[in-house]
């Protein structure tokens, strides 16, 4: 775990290598996987900036390194280095698109475009297995379902139904994107 959700944040932090999800907790101990990080991301920035509690909690996918640097390190730098003070807007910006899209999607999308359509950002965010084809993470169905806003159950019969119509595969964890272009079509259907 590298930071919990409600806590008042110290530092942010710089994802060097690895995988890592973002993700919040309800009541019932339910996670939501919010977003998935990977090489270069930079976390906890948002709570600091807005002098706010962090609104989630991370935690490695695989081992990863990641270079702490202290909220008062943080904050002189964008005071004083105006190259990385309009990086960190871009992020911020970047990260303000996402969460359009994202929403814009669960209010139109039916759930299973939205699965097709996660499969194939995470196989843009953390490539691919040396086949191409096998994503190069493994996410239990409970986080995908977190990823798409739906039931582990209804992702598990949607993986099914997926495999047989031979748009993908699956063995234990590892998924298998078979066809790609037919998850891109299966992706756009409203």
């Amino acid at each position: 775990m590298l930071f919990l959700e409600g806590k008042i944040p110290s530092h942010v932090f710089f994802l060097v290598d690895g995988k890592m999800k973002l993700y919040t907790t309800d009541l019932q101990g339910r996670e939501q996987i919010i977003h998935l990080a990977g090489p270069g991301d930079l976390m906890g920035y948002r709570a600091i900036l807005g002098g706010d509690s962090l609104s989630c909690s991370a935690a490695a996918l695989e081992l990863s390194h990641v270079l702490v640097v202290p909220k008062d390190v943080f904050l002189r730098t964008l005071e004083t280095d105006a190259a990385f003070s309009h990086q960190v807007i871009r992020l911020l910006t970047n990260e303000l698109r996402h969460a359009e899209h994202h929403l814009a999607g669960l209010a139109r999308k039916s759930v299973r475009a939205r699965l097709a359509e996660v499969l194939l950002i995470i196989g843009t965010k953390f490539g691919y297995e040396t086949d191409e084809e096998t994503l190069a993470v493994t996410l239990s169905r409970e986080e995908i379902a977190g990823l798409v806003g739906t039931a582990t159950e209804t992702v598990i019969r949607l993986l099914h139904a997926m495999k047989d119509e031979g748009l993908l595969a699956t063995n234990a964890r590892k998924i298998r994107l078979i066809n790609k272009d037919g998850l891109r079509k299966c992706a756009e259907d409203l």
